[in-house]
């Protein structure tokens, strides 16, 4: 069977995974440092947090193909193969899909591969296939700086490999220092404080579960006299409205008797450390992927002004590196396949709409710069999607503006204006 039919066949939904009957505690006992990097994301709600965050805010900016002109400007391209493959890789998925599945590869496994390959049944003539890196079986004919292909073993193909020649495969991978073919999970790194975590959850879990409900208890004195009878049986009845669910003294105040004391047991949830250790887990997560703890929710030191410039360094310290990561593997290696040698076509995120600020940010800097009305009526009516109106089209200038042409010439304000509130004209 060709590589084409396996990767277009009909596959039926994966079963949910069961959760095993092991109690938590045996979780325990497993060595921590044995657990696949699958299982870490799906149970360790901090790496998933962080892994999420990285490929949902890199997928979301979009990736475009532009065409540079003879006087190095840049017109973006619509309809033409290139970006018609990117906003829709193949017949399941979408744009956003590809790269939020590729950018989350590449912070679990430090890899990611796509399948790429002409197919005269989509709108771009060409296909693209994210490959989970778990269905990577091997690979064949290496060297030590490539392989000649991958050996893709899918999840209901029984056991069957396929070949898939390396001209074939886009692959995305870091670097490990003992092989330049691919890259070193950053997961690996972080199993040290996940299994302090995994013990924080367990020790919990047995709280809820196994641990003595009773957080206090009432003590009497030695010298106390003899309670039995009657009193001690009015004072339990009276203890138990003040204490049950529903009672008509619940959540009062209880009277004790004789000298009697209520004593704390176990430990708070400060003097567990719970919440610190709670950030310095999340706070550790972050770090390894390079991402500002501030940025997904650690907010101790934030504040609007610092806030802010965490996110103008969103788009270009935290995830810069793997954006650019991303265009040059595109743009070596599949975008030269795709277009026609003459032209000059690139890929690029959209980075700017992400860094341009706010509208009114924008408005006051470009009214600065320019000096004068930079937008006409209908241009401010689109944006507010709003339909063009007769006579919109035309830039409106104050009567107090001048303009000077190259040659010294230019306009005036006539000599009636009123210059302390001039009035507007189209």
């Amino acid at each position: 069977m060709s590589l084409a039919s396996w990767l277009g066949f009909s596959v039926k939904p994966l079963p949910p995974l069961s959760v095993t009957a092991q109690p938590i505690l045996d979780l325990v006992l497993e060595d921590i440092r044995g657990q696949s990097v699958e299982k870490l994301w799906k149970e360790q709600p901090h790496l998933r947090t962080v892994v999420g965050f990285v490929a949902r805010n890199i997928a979301q900016l979009g990736l475009h193909a532009y065409e540079r002109d003879e006087n190095d400007g840049r017109v973006r391209q619509r309809g033409t193969a290139l970006s018609r493959l990117l906003s829709k890789p193949n017949a399941q998925t979408t744009g956003y899909e590809l790269i939020n599945a590729t950018v989350a590869d590449m912070c679990l496994y430090d890899q990611a591969f796509w399948y790429f390959g002409k197919d005269a049944n989509s709108e771009s003539g060409w296909t693209i296939r994210q490959i989970p890196p778990k269905w990577i079986s091997g690979t064949y004919e290496s060297t030590a700086f490539s392989h000649g292909g991958y050996k893709v073993r899918f999840p209901e193909g029984g056991g069957v490999e396929i070949k898939v020649p390396a001209e074939s495969m886009l692959v995305f991978h870091g670097w490990d220092p003992l092989d330049p073919r691919r890259g070193s999970s950053a997961v690996q790194a972080l199993k040290a404080i996940l299994a302090e975590q995994i013990h924080a959850q367990v020790y919990r879990d047995q709280n809820w579960r196994k641990g003595v409900r009773a957080r206090s208890y009432l003590s009497r004195p030695v010298g106390a006299p003899d309670w039995k009878g009657e009193p001690r049986s009015k004072f339990i009845k009276g203890w138990k409205e003040f204490a049950g669910d529903g009672g008509d003294s619940a959540g009062g105040v209880p009277l004790l008797e004789d000298g009697m004391e209520l004593k704390q047991l176990g430990f708070s949830a400060k003097e567990d450390e719970y919440i610190e250790a709670n950030k310095l887990s999340l706070a550790t997560c972050s770090q390894v992927f390079h991402v500002n703890p501030t940025m997904i929710g650690l907010l101790d030191n934030a504040n609007y002004s610092n806030v802010r410039e965490f996110r103008r360094m969103l788009y270009g310290d935290t995830l810069g590196p793997m954006i650019e990561q991303i265009q040059q593997r595109v743009n070596t290696f599949l975008v030269p396949l795709v277009v026609e040698p003459e032209l000059d076509v690139y890929v690029e995120f959209n980075i700017a709409a992400k860094l341009a600020g706010s509208f009114e940010e924008q408005a006051s800097v470009m009214a600065s710069a320019v000096g004068a009305p930079y937008m006409t009526v209908n241009e401010a009516r689109a944006k507010q999607n709003m339909p063009a109106i007769d006579g919109g089209d035309v830039l409106i200038r104050n009567l107090y503006q001048t303009t000077t042409n190259e040659d010294g010439t230019g306009s005036s304000p006539p000599d009636d204006a009123d210059k302390s509130s001039p009035p507007m004209r189209w």
